[in-house]
Order: C-alpha cells, then structure tokens, then sequence
C-alpha cells in the first residue's frame, strides 16, 4: 500500500500542485475584482430612497443610443445596481454600475483582473495543453482520489496508543517529524472536502463520473453511445422537451417586437417569487427571445446559487415559473455542480474554506517528496 501511495503521488505530485495552486487563485476573483473597484461596486451613501425602476434605466440608456440587454439588482442598497448594455451606434458590449436610487451611472471597472483569472482558469482545467491538458488533469486528480483513500488507510493508527499522535502536529520536534505530521494529520483533517472537491472537478469532466453521481442521486445517466440501446425512452423525453423549447423560441422569435414594460415584469415576478433576492432582469436577445427574471435569495445558506426563474415571452405574456426547490435532487446537483466545486455554494466563508483546504492540497506533494527524499 505505502509503495503504491509512494509511486502514483510522485506520478501526480506536479500536475496536482499545479492545479491546487491555479484554483485557490482563482478563488478570490470576485471579491479581487470588486475591491479593486470599490468605487463603483459598492454605494457608499447613507440616505436611500426607492429602487430605480428598470424602465427607468432602459429609456435613460436609450437615449444615450446603449440598448441594454440585462440588469442586475443587488438585495440591498449597499451596492450599485449592474448594467449591460450594446453601444448602437460604436457596436460594442459593455456594462456600468448605476445608482440603486436615482439611476445616475457611477461608472464602471476601471481595474481589470480578468486576463490574469481567465489564466489561472484555463491552467486549473487543462493546464494551457487544451484537450490534452483536460485528460491530463482529469488523470490526475482520479489519482489523487485514490492518494487520498490510500492515505487514510496508511494513517488509520494500528493501536490506541498511536491515536493521539495521529490527531496532532508536534511542533516541538525535529524538523522531519514536523514535515511527516504535517502531510498525515492535515491529510487526515481535510481527507472528505479535499475528496468532495475532487469528485465535483470530476465530475466536470468525465461523462461517467457524472453518470454515476446523478444515478446515484435518483437521477438518469448522461446518454453516450454505450448506454443509448437503454436510454431510448429518456432520449425521447429529451428531446420532445428540446423540440418543445426550440419551437417556442421560434414562435418569439416570429413576434413583433412589441413596448413591454419592465416595472410590470417586476412586480410580477415580486408576487410570484415574495422574498428579498439579488434580482436579474435579461431581457430577449437573438438567441434568446425571452424576458427571464431570475432571484437568488439571500436568507439561507445557499444564497450565493440557489436561483429561481420567471419566464416571459417577448410580449411580456407569464410564460413559467421554474423554482429550484420543485426539481428533482439530481436536477439540483447539476444545477449547482460548480459552486459546489468551488465553494461558492456557502458564499464568501465558502470560498475561505475551500482556498485554505486547497492550500493545504498544494503542500502534500512537496511533504510527501520531501519525507520520500528523506527515505531515500
């Protein structure tokens, strides 16, 4: 078993670290992203009236010739509301950040950290190798997976009195000491989120770990040539439910494009959906014909994801109400699989957890080299 742990950690160690250190980077980008631009992110004012109504925002940016295309309310005054728009005349996408009461433009990101996470994003997921490099990392952590079962065999301590020191770090000892508590104790400490976290990346990108987590869940397997045979039935439920979406973005898109009002469409969805929320508006698109107002509500523990939706058509017509809750387990997991996978399912605590458990991911290789070396 040591022999094995020892070979397949040596096999992973560089990629493993690699991807550990690119997504606790990549953790932050958010909350980097918005201090950097505190300005215009946050409303700083004490005094607060009524919301600005989004058909107030739509027409003041229609007759700066911007046609926006979503609004992003916060759930409380204390930041500006978010809004994307395309230039019409210079025909360009971009966004600012208005006034949560009286609609002025604040302005928008004037520090830009997007290359920097775009880069760690694309080194956490496939190592800059593209497909290649999503196989590569993909093995990887498969690998890490069975680290981390093996790991905890080799710690389980094989008598009582061994139990102690396998819940501790002595600080007081030499320094290879040190080095082997702190690859065992804090493997020990962190063994089920470090495995959690690796399944959920797995999840991403292999088809039969998504499989087995969804069955496992209640749900059906991800359809690929070797199960089609037994998936004929939910094949055809798929795609009856495709063709039924595709046919009625088609009879919106036929529409003519009629003044909705978005005011209406908030209060709307305010009774359908009665709770505190940050809010977002889309409204209809080429690609998209519908007006969609989705709330993320702010009073449980999964306020950073949980969303549900209002669907209208382009004539502002109550097309559906999708509610998070109504979906199936399996649905929910698919749904939230990412913030899952980087903490974002428990907001800014979430996020502070994950980065210090994967931190310590990042030193097992380099304690395990170094207690190899030492052996050696």
């Amino acid at each position: 078993m040591s022999v094995s742990h020892l070979w397949l950690g040596l096999l992973s160690s560089i990629v493993v670290f690699v991807v550990c250190l690119s997504g606790a980077m990549y953790s932050f980008k958010t909350q980097i992203s918005e201090l950097l631009n505190y300005d215009v992110v946050f409303n700083t004012e004490a005094n607060h009236s009524n919301w600005v109504k989004p058909e107030t925002i739509k027409i003041n940016f229609l007759k700066e010739k911007k046609q926006v295309t979503r609004m992003i309310y916060p759930s409380d005054f204390s930041r500006n509301v978010m809004v994307f728009f395309h230039d019409l005349e210079e025909d360009f996408d971009g966004h600012y950040y208005v006034h949560p009461s009286t609609g002025d433009i604040v302005g928008s990101n004037a520090q830009s950290t997007g290359a920097f996470f775009d880069l760690m994003r694309s080194i956490h997921k496939n190592l800059l190798l593209g497909k290649i490099g999503n196989h590569l990392v993909g093995i990887s952590i498969l690998i890490f997976v069975v680290l981390l079962i093996s790991g905890l065999i080799l710690w389980f301590p094989s008598n009582k009195k061994q139990w102690k020191k396998g819940f501790q770090i002595k600080w007081s000892a030499k320094l290879p000491r040190v080095i082997y508590d702190l690859h065992n104790t804090l493997g020990f400490y962190t063994f089920l989120l470090l495995l959690f976290i690796s399944i959920t990346g797995l999840y991403v990108s292999y088809a039969w770990v998504k499989s087995a987590v969804v069955v496992s869940l209640g749900g059906q397997p991800v359809l690929n040539a070797s199960n089609a045979d037994a998936m004929k039935s939910e094949l055809s439920n798929v795609f009856a439910s495709f063709l039924e979406e595709s046919m009625d973005n088609q009879v919106e898109k036929e529409k003519q494009q009629v003044d909705v009002s978005l005011n209406q469409l908030i209060e709307d969805s305010n009774r359908r959906l009665p709770y505190k929320a940050i809010t977002t508006i889309q409204l209809p698109t080429d690609d998209n014909p519908h007006y969609q107002i989705t709330k993320v509500k702010q009073e449980s523990i999964f306020s950073a994801v949980v969303p549900d939706h209002v669907k209208y058509g382009k004539d502002g017509q109550f097309k559906k109400l999708i509610l998070f809750s109504d979906q199936s387990i399996a649905d929910q997991f698919m749904e939230v699989s990412l913030p899952l996978h980087t903490g974002e399912i428990l907001g800014l605590s979430g996020i502070i957890l994950y980065f210090v458990v994967t931190m310590i991911a990042c030193s097992m290789p380099v304690t395990g080299i170094l207690i190899w070396v030492r052996k050696l």
